[in-house]
């Protein structure tokens, strides 16, 4: 039933399938979430997750903290996230030296940066924004066989993105959750 797909796709094991795992689960919320009132109310299911920002949660290390709501949105936003996070994890594990592989590391990284719901809209930006930072360093390490302006450029647009990451990740509200 509903419960062993969502325990199936929360069980991790590689990164690849748990982002198939994952989008699966994602079909599934989706299907029912005009079907059937999953609220407090109604029909009760609460959906907790680990905090990914607090020491401990699967971002930064140590003590984890657990979040939760009743509501189907913020459990499909949270999958959401987890899809974003698989992707960027599948981005990370390519051989960059090899060319298809640094064309599939750059095509996680922009998916990557496209799963972000609003939680915390700073912190939302500033992931986004380093997904698309990384995204575009691969390019530049691929532009030796570019001409020096385009090249220049590439490099140019990854540091606008890498900029708006770390100015994003400064907003008060931002600082609250990411680390320093």
């Amino acid at each position: 039933g509903f419960n062993s797909l969502r325990a199936e796709a929360l069980l991790r094991s590689n990164y690849k399938d748990d982002c198939s795992k994952l989008l699966r689960y994602y079909d599934q919320l989706n299907a029912i979430e005009h079907k059937l009132p999953i609220t407090e109310n109604q029909i009760r299911i609460y959906f907790k997750w680990q905090d990914a920002f607090v020491s401990g949660g699967s971002l930064f290390g140590s003590k984890q903290k657990t979040n939760g709501s009743w509501k189907l949105s913020y459990e499909k936003a949270c999958v959401l996230f987890n899809i974003g996070h698989a992707y960027s994890e599948l981005a990370l594990a390519q051989n960059l030296s090899i060319d298809e592989q640094m064309k599939i590391a750059l095509r996680y990284f922009q998916l990557s940066s496209d799963l972000s719901v609003d939680f915390e809209p700073a912190v939302l930006a500033s992931i986004s924004w380093l997904m698309l930072a990384q995204a575009a360093e691969l390019i530049y390490m691929k532009s030796a066989s570019f001409k020096d302006e385009v090249a220049a450029k590439v490099a140019a647009h990854a540091a606008d993105c890498y900029k708006e990451a770390y100015t994003s990740a400064k907003t008060e509200s931002a600082k609250k959750i990411i680390p320093e």
